[in-house]
């Protein structure tokens, strides 16, 4: 007798009765990443838990400004690097590096001095008159090197750093996470009122889960943590959250016959078809996005693959969740709300039997 080939079928993804293994994957992320993290946390060679940007810790921002040569067109890698030296051999390392204006470079750097190969944060009261005479020093430094390179030519150079202190730093975060507070409050608002409690809490769960495996992931990979990374969250939330609704509306629709015939609700058979029959939608809208995304993070500009990466990983964080975590969380749910109902209508007869 022959086998019969397998065929792998869309008729209807097994989804719910599925439900329990789809949190396993992000549990190992996370873990993956708490791991990486301690590892990073106690080595000498990386300077904490996740690579946090001087938006979030403080710093100092170094502005050049040169005229008399193209600093910011062909002689850009050439300028940078004269900067890059000057900045590493006092100890500090550059986080970002951009262009300002026609005739300018901005580099920016932790407040943090790499002393006998050892990370030391001088972002601390105790240090600031000292990392000003870094600071200091490295403007001086920068301004002789670009004298130096350019001795032919009649140039003007002028450097100027401006340190950013941890208390701006702590109120970007702290409106940073108040705006993402209030979007999610406001999306679970809409739902509960569009859907019902469930879709609103499955919805809620799904985000968290992509704002988690969307910091793992920049952990793991030590991807740099800035400003751009709040716009980054606020970009996943917004559009994973339209992926979910989708599903979540063919929920509706499948309930509705149940409903109208007052049949038991089969939860398994809702989320199923609903994951399915929604399956090529999500795909086809999350890859075109993050093919646009993806040249925006391969487009070698510092500051456009830090504000990329987390949306790419937000994006996979989303359709995953979107397909797989929210469904699941609004049957298991469901299922629950069932089978308590049955149980009480079970006591409610056996007592009136009695």
């Amino acid at each position: 007798m022959k086998n019969k080939p397998l065929k792998l079928s869309l008729k209807e993804l097994p989804v719910f009765q599925n439900a329990i293994y789809w949190f396993i994957l992000p549990t190992l992320i996370l873990l993956i990443a708490l791991i990486c993290g301690t590892v990073y946390q106690f080595s000498p060679k990386y300077s904490g838990f996740a690579n946090v940007g001087i938006d979030f810790t403080g710093g100092t921002v170094l502005t050049v400004e040169g005229k008399g040569f193209d600093i910011v067109g062909s002689e850009y890698e050439e300028s940078l690097a004269i900067i890059r030296q000057v900045v590493e051999s006092k100890g500090a390392r550059i986080s970002i590096s951009q262009t300002g204006g026609s005739d300018s470079i901005i580099v920016r750097y932790k407040n943090e001095i790499i002393v006998d190969g050892i990370p030391v944060d001088y972002n601390v009261s105790s240090k600031t008159e000292e990392m000003i005479a870094i600071n200091d020093s490295i403007k001086n430094d920068t301004e002789a090197a670009f004298r130096a390179k350019y001795a032919d030519r009649s140039i003007t150079i002028s450097a100027d750093a401006e340190m950013t202190n941890a208390t701006a730093s702590k109120e970007l975060i702290n409106k940073a996470l108040l705006s993402v507070g209030i979007a999610l409050l406001l999306m679970l608002i809409y739902i509960i009122i569009r859907f019902d409690l469930f879709s609103g809490i499955s919805a809620i769960v799904a985000e968290f889960h992509d704002i988690l495996i969307l910091f793992s992931f920049l952990i793991i990979f030590r991807v740099q943590m800035n400003s751009s990374l709040i716009a980054g969250i606020i970009t996943v939330i917004s559009y994973c959250i339209n992926n979910t609704i989708v599903i979540f509306d063919r929920v509706r629709e499948n309930m509705q016959p149940y409903k109208q015939n007052r049949a038991r609700i089969d939860t398994k058979a809702i989320v199923n078809m609903s994951v399915t029959s929604s399956l090529k939608r999500t795909l086809f809208s999350s890859f075109t996005t993050l093919l646009m995304i993806v040249i925006l993070a391969l487009s070698g500009i510092q500051s456009l693959t830090e504000f990329a990466l987390p949306i790419i990983f937000g994006l996979f964080a989303g359709l995953y969740s979107s397909n797989f975590v929210a469904p699941s969380v609004w049957g298991l749910l469901m299922q629950r709300k069932l089978n308590g109902a049955r149980k009480a209508r079970k006591a409610k007869a056996v007592k009136a039997y009695n």
